[in-house]
């Protein structure tokens, strides 16, 4: 089940692992997805600009998982013009804080075959906005596989109405883990959302894709990680 909600330049997918109390009880899996603007100085020169009204990819990868600060929120992704004053107040104008990325991550860590849901580490990606649209809506997903095998399928995470100005360049990240969370069958574990039907991660490479989408326009960022 995926849950949205806007502010000015901040979108928070809560990510709350539980446990249903029954006869069979399982984690409810909800894929947490931060969005934060990272410039400011250059956006309106895009529209002055002759090329396509598109968005462009920029930079991709997984890092260290952040801890939370005194109010509940991870203390990165963080930059100069995010308003969260308790983590970025000391943050040089254009600069960005993110954890420390790395291809080989841990198996142990990352393999939540377990009924409780744990993150263990952050997909942060950034892309630039030059669509100029407002209107149709902004749709997220992100895919982590192993050959053929889902271990993570977010499903498309729909934000609303594109809520960026032309030029913008936008930081989004998600906390996560890999595995069915003790759950069978389509839409389980970190498959919720989508209609795939995740399994256990294993060691060796996993393919990592991001897809953002504004109407007419569609981007991917693809990256590998090695488990072990």
């Amino acid at each position: 089940m995926t849950i949205s909600r806007f502010s000015q330049i901040f979108i928070f997918m809560a990510m709350v692992a539980f446990l249903v109390c029954g006869q069979q009880a399982l984690a409810q899996v909800n894929h947490h997805l931060q969005m934060q603007v990272v410039s400011g100085p250059h956006a309106d020169r895009a529209e002055a600009r002759s090329e396509k009204k598109v968005l462009e990819q920029l930079a991709s990868g997984f890092g260290v998982l952040p801890p939370l600060d005194g109010g509940g929120n991870d203390e990165w992704p963080c930059s100069s013009t995010f308003n969260n004053a308790a983590d970025c107040s000391q943050i040089a104008p254009g600069g960005v804080v993110l954890g420390s990325p790395a291809y080989t991550q841990s198996l142990a860590n990352c393999d939540n075959s377990g009924p409780t849901y744990v993150s263990c580490g952050q997909i942060f990606w950034f892309y630039e906005d030059d669509t100029n649209d407002n209107i149709d809506d902004l749709v997220v997903s992100v895919v982590v596989k192993q050959g053929k095998n889902y271990i993570l399928d977010s499903g498309p995470m729909n934000h609303g109405a594109n809520p960026y100005s032309p030029g913008t360049v936008i930081l989004s990240s998600l906390d996560t883990s890999f595995g069915t969370v003790g759950q069978s069958g389509p839409s389980n574990g970190n498959c919720a959302g989508s209609t795939e039907t995740c399994v256990n991660p294993v060691k060796g490479v996993a393919t990592v894709t991001i897809t953002t989408t504004v109407g007419t326009s569609t981007i991917s960022s693809k990256f590998n990680m090695f488990l072990e």
